[in-house]
């Protein structure tokens, strides 16, 4: 498995800043609550009754390739191609680049849910749109250690913090799509990324995550 890879500034101050007022523009979907440790089913049927409780999370899903997000996919595209030409990745293809952002009502710093994104091996690149708080949490279990279908990892097994990543804006993370991780909620302000699931390989041959193909009209992978 590859180490995570920690670039800043990647890409130039006035793209940074096009992408974070396109990003904070666009079309949201309203998620209830991320947290509840790494318990998320039935998380669409809470209601959110004191919006400053300790243990709620609200945040906001964007599909950045989707209509009417694709202008800001086009700005995106800018900063994938840079990052995997800096890390000598061929890529061959996304399959998933979203938005997400946090809102800031926690009393303190909490992990979201524990998952992976799919159950294929991927490249995972993730943009820090803004500066705040709230890690990404990288653990030391991988597809290899807990099955994609566990729906709690952290009850499926012991799982200890190999690398945090702090927020900032400008800051790109790359990490191998297997490793199961979770962000964390910020305390102070907004946390805004951009994440996308890459296909391609490496160009010294280390390291392939081939596209997945798809059958039909229906993908045979599902995203969480």
């Amino acid at each position: 498995m590859i180490n995570p890879i920690v670039l800043d500034n990647l890409i130039e101050e006035d793209l940074q800043n096009q992408i974070e007022d396109a990003i904070f523009d666009c079309t949201w979907n309203f998620k209830l609550d991320n947290v509840k440790g790494s318990r998320i089913l039935g998380y669409e049927h809470r209601k959110l009754l004191n919006p400053l409780d300790y243990d709620v999370s609200p945040n906001f899903i964007a599909n950045i390739r989707s209509n009417p997000n694709r202008h800001i996919y086009e700005k995106v595209v800018k900063l994938i191609k840079r990052g995997c030409d800096e890390i000598k990745f061929n890529i061959e293809d996304v399959k998933r680049c979203y938005g997400a952002i946090h809102a800031t009502i926690m009393k303190e710093n909490r992990k979201d849910h524990i998952h992976v994104n799919v159950d294929i091996p991927h490249l995972v690149m993730l943009y820090y749109v803004n500066d705040s708080d709230g890690d990404t949490i990288l653990y030391d279990k991988t597809l290899d250690d807990i099955p994609y279908e566990v729906q709690y990892p952290d009850e499926y097994c012991n799982l200890n913090i190999a690398h945090r990543i702090a927020p900032k804006k400008g800051r790109v993370l790359f990490f191998d799509g297997r490793c199961y991780h979770s962000p964390s909620t910020p305390t102070k302000s907004m946390r805004c990324i951009i994440t996308t699931d890459l296909f391609g390989e490496f160009l010294d041959g280390s390291y392939k995550f081939p596209a997945p193909q798809e059958v039909g009209e229906k993908k045979i992978i599902v995203y969480q």
